[in-house]
């Protein structure tokens, strides 16, 4: 096998990857690493908590945006929260990314997830923490624990 070849079925075997990780519909840790406020998990529980969170700004937004290089007329993806107002996250571009839609791991998904644990914090199911830190570190492996799991 020449160099050649060698290079164009390396470059072919990541363009085969490419789908595979596409489908993974995980923000970049570099960008979105994520960010919380320092509400509790009392707090978080309370009827009127989303309410109280300030909306987020346009400027928190577009830097978002700019980090994953897309525009705001893109229709191909909805900006998503990684750790969920709901379970404390903040508007902090930290924690803003735009998640492709398509039909597997796509935004529903990722709001079931968010409704099922916060759900699960204010029953004291989980702590606010770890709810926080399994999304932060792989929201689709939560997905599949808490969100396919249960419902086993």
């Amino acid at each position: 096998m020449t160099r050649r070849s060698i290079g164009s079925a390396f470059f072919t075997a990541a363009i085969l990857a490419l789908p595979a990780i596409a489908l993974a519909q995980k923000p970049s840790g570099i960008y979105t690493p994520g960010a919380k406020t320092k509400a509790t998990d009392a707090q978080v529980c309370a009827a009127d908590y989303e309410s109280s969170v300030k909306p987020l700004a346009d400027h928190q937004r577009k830097e978002a945006l700019a980090r994953y290089g897309k525009r705001e007329d893109d229709t191909t993806f909805e900006l998503d929260h990684l750790i969920a107002v709901s379970l404390g996250g903040s508007n902090d571009p930290d924690n803003l990314w735009p998640i492709p839609k398509n039909k597997e791991y796509g935004p529903e998904w990722k709001a079931e997830l968010d409704k099922t644990l916060h759900q699960m914090v204010c029953d004291k199911k989980i702590t606010l923490k770890a709810a926080q830190d399994a999304v932060k570190k792989d929201w689709t492996k939560a997905y599949d624990q808490y969100v396919k799991g249960a419902a086993k």
